[in-house]
């Protein structure tokens, strides 16, 4: 026997589930290592390129979520290192391949280890789609991103010990 249903009896998920419930599936898609490209803004520490713009779109590396769940840790990934920065951040960018990751898309890019960002699972969850998410980095990449951040002069101890990365 077979159930069929019409598409105007379909539900949408978001009205079957809470809104803890949804946060929850969707933080869930934010594993250690995965790559995803939002529209991020000045909650998430990025300012855009332009006056009036309210942050731009970002590629960046999941690092981990708190230990209560409601946040998770990230890495920008750049085109280019910025030239304006001081010679320490930019000695803190590491180059991931394209050769290595496919989600690049045949262009290598600097993953800014200088610079460890925060974003609220809730956050996330707004921002959240299937097509924002573009793969995984590299497991020997991601260990030299994790290395390189924790080891970062001016990181702090507490957040990345809040993160798992201590």
């Amino acid at each position: 026997m077979f159930l069929t249903i019409s598409l105007k009896e379909m539900v949408n998920l978001k009205e079957l589930l809470s809104s803890e419930s949804i946060e929850n599936l969707t933080a869930s898609q934010a594993v250690e290592g995965s790559v995803f490209r939002m529209h991020l803004g000045e909650d998430e520490g990025v300012k855009g390129k332009n006056p009036g713009d309210e942050g731009r779109n970002k590629y960046f590396v999941v690092l981990g979520h708190d230990s209560e769940g409601n946040a998770i840790g990230f890495v920008l990934v750049d085109t280019v290192v910025n030239p304006n920065l001081p010679q320490r951040r930019k000695n803190a960018h590491y180059k991931i391949l394209a050769s290595n990751n496919t989600f690049l898309n045949g262009v290598d890019r600097f993953v800014d280890c200088s610079d460890f960002k925060l974003i609220s699972r809730k956050r996330f969850s707004e921002l959240f789609g299937k097509e924002k998410a573009k793969g995984t980095i590299n497991a020997a990449d991601l260990a030299a991103v994790k290395k390189m951040t924790a080891e970062y002069e001016d990181a702090s101890p507490k957040i990345l010990k809040r993160f798992g990365l201590v």
